[in-house]
Parts: C-alpha cells; structure tokens; sequence
C-alpha cells in the first residue's frame, strides 16, 4: 500500500515537471525571449573619414553605443542592442548603427570593447 502511494506521487510529480518544460517551451517559441545586452561588432565600414557604420548580429534589436573612447591610437566601442529567441522576432539578421568620431579614424585602430578584438575598418 506505501509503495502503491509512493509510486503515485512520483508520477504526479514527472507529470506536473513535465507539464511545466511544455508550457516554458511552448511560450518561448510563441512570444519569444528578448534580452539587452552588448553584442559583438562583426563589421564596420568608414563612411567618412569621421563616421563609422557598424554592424551587429540582432534584427530589429535598436543597437545603441555604449561605450566610444577615442585615444590618439586606438578607438574603442561597444554597442548594446537586443536579441530576441522565438516569437516572431526570432530570426537574426543584421542592425547597423552610425557612429560620429570627434576626429577622423585615420591610421587608429578601432577595438570592439566587448570582445577585446581589433576591427578591420572596410572602406565605404
């Protein structure tokens, strides 16, 4: 009789976790997760001597700068978009962001602050 008991309550907990990851899964694929964060540059253009395109792997995610420190060698920035999993916002594509330096790029080496990488700076 306890092991019948104790066989019945296991079962309702599999079924009640098993309820839980559905329905976790289901609304994740419906509405989607977002979250804001800073992304990785994965390209950047120099569209004027002074301005930078750069160019983020969300969609639709509003990518902002976050972080822009000139020095007389280097230029460093970040940006912080959002990335949406599921939902109909689920599929990445590309976001761009213009970026207007206090002095043109030059020979200066642009770094992404958020993964420590120099960028290759394509003309454009």
């Amino acid at each position: 009789m306890k092991q019948t008991r104790r066989k019945r309550t296991l079962w309702i907990v599999a079924v009640l976790l098993l309820l839980v990851v559905v329905v976790a899964v289901a609304f994740t694929l419906t509405q989607g997760v977002s979250w804001r964060d800073r992304f990785p540059v994965t390209r950047a253009i120099l569209s004027d001597e002074d301005t930078l395109t750069l160019v983020v792997n969300t969609c639709g995610g509003e990518p902002a700068i976050d972080l822009l420190r000139e020095r007389n060698e280097t230029v460093q920035v970040a940006v912080t978009s959002t990335r949406t999993f599921g939902g109909s916002g689920g599929i990445d594509c590309l976001d761009t962001i213009e970026v207007q330096l206090q002095a043109p790029l030059g020979a200066r080496n642009l770094v992404d602050a958020t993964t420590g990488d120099e960028l290759a700076v394509e003309a454009g």
